[in-house]
């Protein structure tokens, strides 16, 4: 099945016509030793680039010659060996906490699970006691590992190698430990819990006729399409079998250019005798024909059919303007929301 990387997988999703079109505008920027140092505007694209490729999420342990224990967020993380066992972590120049590691013998890796949200964004923050407020323990050579990880490895200093803005450590292997779950994700700068969406769209897709389609944002405003009558409704994926991929060829095909970053609801629609799926994300471009873009406190909601459609996009307005979204899952009348915490950068 289709799986892109911040997204559930979408029945039919494999098929080459559920494809987005390979012909899209896209930034291109070259990077070469020849080339003008970059500007500010283009190392952000370059950023966002990077940000494309989808990551685990790991903090990264180790002790101050004094003992104390520190620790960051980061994505920086992958395997270089097995013979020997290997591994590496990224951790920028400026960082408070470089120069402990770059001092340490020894470091750990937490590779977190879905459910380690908030233990990342301690970690991502500027809190001065991170260690003082979660729970942890001493692994090899008093590394601090933290309970609940996916995986807790120490590894002993191998190389470092200078990379630009950033310091490269691999690590030899020393011990490590392994527990079974769904991992947490990063993604476009937004955790996502490929095992939550999972779940949530499996659950839905076997239940009968579905929808999916998307709350697309630009600059305080969503786009909606709009019928002969002045009917309002997301914009949908087209055909009788809807997939993820077909919607988003919809939309490029009409000129947009679109970002998605998670799942945003699922839902029992008895007016329509339908399942949604709906994803959340972010459009630029004029709005085709039959669609506008409307200021999300001016959504003339009476104007949207659905009833169930009507409550979503209440309960979107009031998310967007405290800034904290979640993944809904019920009926027009009752159901879970399931929280997103909005991921803070390291």
């Amino acid at each position: 099945m289709w799986h892109p990387a911040a997204f559930s997988r979408i029945p039919g999703g494999n098929r080459p016509q559920d494809r987005p079109r390979a012909a899209r505008q896209q930034n291109e920027a070259r990077v070469s030793g020849t080339t003008p140092a970059m500007t500010e505007a283009e190392k952000r694209a370059l950023r966002d680039a990077f940000g494309a490729f989808a990551t685990g999420v790991t903090i990264v342990t180790a002790l101050e010659p004094g003992g104390a224990p520190r620790g960051f967020t980061a994505n920086s993380f992958t395997s270089v060996s097995l013979d020997p066992p290997l591994v590496l972590i990224c951790i920028a120049n400026a960082a408070h906490s470089c120069a402990t590691f770059r001092a340490a013998s020894h470091f750990g890796v937490n590779i977190l699970a879905e459910d380690q949200r908030d233990l990342s964004g301690l970690f991502a923050s500027q809190e001065p006691d991170k260690f003082a407020q979660t729970s942890w323990r001493p692994g090899a050579e008093g590394v601090p590992l933290l309970p609940g990880s996916l995986c807790r490895m120490v590894c002993e200093r191998h190389e470092e190698v200078e990379a630009g803005d950033h310091v490269v450590l691999i690590g030899r292997v020393v011990s490590f430990d392994v527990s079974e779950g769904p991992p947490l994700g990063y993604h476009r700068g937004n955790y996502f819990s490929i095992g939550l969406e999972d779940r949530l769209v499996n659950a839905i897709a076997g239940a009968g006729v579905i929808r999916i389609g998307a709350i697309l944002e630009r600059e305080g405003a969503i786009l909606l399409r709009e019928d002969a009558d002045g009917r309002m409704t997301v914009p949908v994926a087209p055909g009788d079998a809807p997939t993820l991929p077909g919607l988003i060829a919809m939309l490029e095909e009409a000129g947009l250019s679109v970002t998605l970053d998670h799942l945003y609801s699922v839902y029992e629609d008895a007016g329509r005798n339908d399942h949604a799926i709906i994803y959340h994300g972010a459009a630029s471009g004029e709005a085709p024909e039959g669609m506008r873009y409307v200021p999300l406190e001016e959504v003339p909601l009476p104007r949207v059919e659905s009833m169930a459609e009507r409550a979503m996009l209440e309960r979107y307005r009031q998310e967007y303007r405290h800034g904290k979204f979640g993944i809904y899952q019920g009926d027009a009348e009752r159901g879970v929301v399931h929280t997103i915490p909005k991921a803070r950068r390291k």
